[in-house]
């Protein structure tokens, strides 16, 4: 971890199950308003990890993610289902998010909805497609998202 002000936090890649309890232990996220993660979305224990920090970030006001796609897949790793995600978040203070390295992967695309879902002060998300799959799908289904914020613009970029 690297504060980059008394608000900000970059985080980079996690790589172990027990970050969970890390976020917890550091009341330091109580008043974070900016954080950046590096995250594995297929990786079930770096979802839950970065949902377990958001949960401790109750300022968050901007979140920055680069989703990492890795071309080495790991067995013993725990396939995320984000869909069936049970993790009810709040997001209150979240006005504006990014993601870069969107591939149009199911599950960065379950993840977009999720966060869609917990944000009512969401006005922005920003994506930056670096998708090799056919993005009109992709396109298609970001488009149709429910969202919680009536604000939320979702930008695409290329």
């Amino acid at each position: 971890m690297a504060a980059t002000s008394k608000k900000e936090c970059v985080l980079c890649k996690f790589v172990h199950g027990r970050d969970a309890e890390t976020a917890r232990m550091y009341p330091i996220y109580i008043k974070m308003e900016h954080i950046f993660v590096e995250i594995c979305f297929w990786d079930q224990r770096q979802v839950l990890t970065a949902c377990s920090l958001f949960q401790n970030a109750p300022n968050l006001k901007k979140l920055g993610m680069r989703s990492c796609v890795s071309s080495t897949w790991d067995q013993d790793q725990d396939q995320a289902n984000i869909q069936e995600l049970t993790v009810q978040l709040q997001m209150d203070h979240l006005v504006t998010a990014s993601m870069e390295g969107f591939a149009g992967l199911d599950y960065e695309v379950d993840f977009v909805a999720k966060l869609l879902s917990w944000a009512p002060a969401l006005e922005e998300l920003e994506i930056e497609w670096e998708g090799e799959t056919d993005c009109s799908r992709v396109l298609a289904k970001l488009l149709a998202l429910p969202r919680v914020s009536p604000r939320a613009k979702v930008i695409v970029t290329f």
